[in-house]
Formats: C-alpha cells, sequence, structure tokens
C-alpha cells in the first residue's frame, strides 16, 4: 500500500515518491539513441531509393536498397548487441548484495535442514554483518 506524502498547501495530493526526472546520473546515454537513429536513417534511404531512383536503372536502385537495409541491419544488431550493455554501477554494493544472496540461500539451507541454532545464530551474525558492509559501499562506484 502506498502511503500518501504530506500534501502542501497550493499543491495537488501525490502518492509515492517524486517521479521528476533529472539530466544527470539517471539519464540516458547518448549511445543508447543510436539504434532509432540508425533504423530512421535506414528508412529513409529505402524510401528515397523507391522514390527517387524508380525511373532510373534497376542497378542503381538494387544498389541503394541494399545499403538501407544493411543500415537496418547495424541498427538492430546494435540495439541487441550484448556487449554494448550499459557499464554497471556501484561495483561495490553489487558484490554485497550478491554476498548476502548467498548468505540467504545457506541461512535457508540450514533452517530446512533443521540445522543447530548456533550455526543459524552465526549466518544471521554474517548477514548483520553484510548488511552493514552495505551501508558502507554504497554508492560507490
Amino acid at each position: 500500500m502506498l502511503a500518501e506524502l504530506p500534501i502542501q498547501e497550493g499543491s495537488p495530493p501525490r502518492l509515492g515518491g517524486d517521479t521528476t526526472t533529472h539530466r544527470g546520473r539517471n539519464a540516458r546515454p547518448l549511445v543508447s539513441y543510436i539504434p532509432v537513429a540508425t533504423a530512421l536513417v535506414g528508412v529513409t534511404i529505402v524510401l528515397a531509393s523507391v522514390v527517387f531512383f524508380y525511373a532510373e536503372s534497376d542497378i542503381r536502385r538494387l544498389l541503394s536498397v541494399t545499403g538501407g537495409l544493411s543500415v537496418l541491419i547495424v541498427s538492430i544488431w546494435f540495439a541487441g548487441n550484448p556487449y554494448r550493455r550499459g557499464v554497471r554501477r556501484y561495483k561495490p554494493l553489487r558484490q554485497e548484495v550478491e554476498h548476502f544472496l548467498s548468505l540467504t540461500q545457506i541461512l535457508n539451507k540450514q533452517v530446512v535442514e533443521e540445522a543447530d541454532p548456533e550455526a543459524v545464530a552465526r549466518t544471521k551474525a554474517r548477514m548483520h554483518d553484510a548488511v552493514d558492509r552495505m551501508v558502507l559501499e554504497a554508492d560507490k562506484s
């Protein structure tokens, strides 16, 4: 259930957090627009080749359409390229979270197998330490 934020005089009521976007850390990098731009260029080349080279020779039109389709293929490849994923940020925090998840699996295994309470307590203490490290590692790139 969403908690309602306090209403300031003269402002409409809002639910949830602030959803405004700011240029900066959360802005999409310019590289993310390359697939859209190349797709538009490819479609433009194909359409232009059909319109402008209609009365011309078939070879010229074929080469132009082939070039436009090549640009479209490049845009599809660029959009789905697994090597161009966003750069990971907050690596130390991510490692701590992964460590915490592994501790969660250990704890679950101990509880399911009804391990001794001391082992469960040790795992629980390790989880608390991991949470403390997560707080320290937060906002470190």
